[in-house]
């Protein structure tokens, strides 16, 4: 039935519009088959991707940890690599790696990922189950794919059809309800030269997942998918610079707006360029505004085909490097310090995003891989315009376990075209990282007229 309802809605050309939500036999899989949120439960076929058991509990107490300290404590320090993937080896892998993880084996020498044993950590508060639940039931797209219809908070689409649907289910993922953060964002030239391209303070609200959203307040002030308010404190020519922007669950009738305040001429703007391949200037412009955390922003310059699910080897549970490790030590002059990255084992959706036609972008195609368990981690292949790969993007996670939230925030890029690499949103250097609220920031946050406040200039 399916495979007949695709077909004739390709032929109408409405399939970015149809197809949605499944039926109640479908989602009556949820919590049998699958897990709550969609993902498969079972283990794999040799048990090197164990069955979800529910993930990290919140009693989680590593030694070192430190509640609300910002900052989180390998639970899994005492575990070694189970094997290292090296250029060497790389063939007997190959059907596992993504073709930017093996082009960068290829191209250093240095380069290599060591496999830990795998570890499906990611845990839910019971309402972003519920809510998930019953997204399955009654969420939709439309206007092309970018607006999200009837999902009230939680996975919109735990059994998706579509790549648009797969792409939502990240861009709303669940990272907590409202946060404070400070960070680092770095950059690292051809000759491997380190620079601190960014030290930020943020203000972070992700209305769209407060646990009392109703399907009115979702059409207004929980219609955010993510709003940030944030301040640089470094390097020193950007202190006192300000930004705010957000996206919607309809990013046709409510877009992103973006606002910057400069400390230098004391005026806030529109910004309208941060947005699709405009370059990030605080990541060295290696990444573009929709790179940022994988993606984010309007799908509308691309046609998104979902490939399916494989076993692919991604960041994961990568509480040093995001946390504890040092950018001298994290960092070196021509990727990531492989001593401070586990890789693991995970299932993945595959989505694949071709440049529509008459449509300007950077990127001709892009390929990406997406945990099935939702937690962001993953990795996307990006493309130039005569084809070539161009880029190779990760991203991990950490399974923030007292707060019951996945956290992929850091995330880390691979020019092929200069051989310069961007490492964003590092937490290990500063006093405090990544604090999870108990409730939404004040409205007034988000607004231009307090960037000039929040500035302190």
């Amino acid at each position: 039935m399916f495979k007949q309802t695709l077909a004739a809605c390709a032929v109408a050309g409405l399939c970015s519009n149809a197809l949605a939500a499944v039926s109640a036999d479908e989602a009556a899989q949820l919590g049998a088959g699958l897990t709550l949120f969609g993902a498969q439960a079972q283990a794999n076929a040799n048990g090197s991707i164990p069955a979800y058991d529910g993930g990290l509990p919140t009693s989680t107490n590593p030694s070192g940890f430190v509640k609300d300290s910002g900052k989180w404590v390998n639970p899994y320090a005492a575990e070694k690599p189970l094997y290292s993937i090296t250029a060497a080896n790389m063939a007997d892998y190959a059907d596992k790696l993504s073709e930017g993880t093996k082009e960068m084996l290829r191209r250093q020498a240095s380069y290599r990922l060591d496999v830990y044993p795998t570890h499906r950590s990611v845990s839910y508060p019971q309402f972003i189950l519920d809510k998930t639940r019953n997204n399955a039931t009654q969420a939709s797209l439309g206007k092309g794919g970018d607006a999200l219809q009837g999902a009230i908070g939680g996975i919109p689409f735990p059994i998706p059809k579509t790549g648009q649907e797969v792409m939502w289910n990240h861009m709303t993922r669940y990272s907590g309800v409202a946060v404070e953060d400070h960070m680092r964002n770095f950059y690292v030239d051809s000759n491997g030269k380190l620079i601190n391209s960014g030290e930020i303070k943020l203000s972070r609200n992700f209305a769209f997942n407060n646990p009392e959203a109703t399907a009115e307040s979702i059409k207004k002030n929980d219609s955010f998918i993510f709003q940030n308010a944030y301040h640089f404190t470094g390097p020193a020519r950007s202190v006192g610079d300000a930004t705010m922007y957000y996206d919607t669950v309809d990013l046709v009738d409510m877009p992103r707006r973006a606002y910057t305040y400069s400390a230098s001429t004391r005026r806030v703007r529109l910004s309208p360029d941060i947005a699709y391949d405009t370059p990030i200037a605080s990541q060295g412009g290696v990444t573009t505004y929709d790179d940022a955390e994988l993606y984010t922003g309007r799908l509308d310059r691309f046609d998104w085909k979902l490939v399916g699910k494989r076993e692919v080897y991604i960041p994961y549970n990568i509480y040093d490097l995001s946390f504890n490790v040092g950018s001298e030590k994290s960092l070196t002059p021509k990727h990531v310090n492989p001593d401070h990255v586990r890789w693991e084992l995970h299932r993945v959706w595959v989505v694949e995003g071709t440049l529509k036609p008459g449509v300007r972008h950077v990127y001709s195609k892009r390929v990406f891989y997406f945990d099935e368990d939702w937690s962001g981690a993953g990795l996307a292949d990006e493309y130039d315009g005569s084809g070539k790969l161009y880029k190779s993007m990760q991203q991990g996670m950490s399974q923030l376990y007292d707060k019951q939230a996945p956290m992929s925030r850091t995330y880390w890029a691979y020019d092929f075209a200069t051989g310069a690499y961007s490492f964003s949103q590092h937490y290990a250097d500063l006093k405090f990282g990544w604090r999870v609220l108990d409730k939404l920031h004040p409205r007034s946050t988000f607004i231009p007229e307090a960037l000039q406040a929040r500035s302190g200039r």
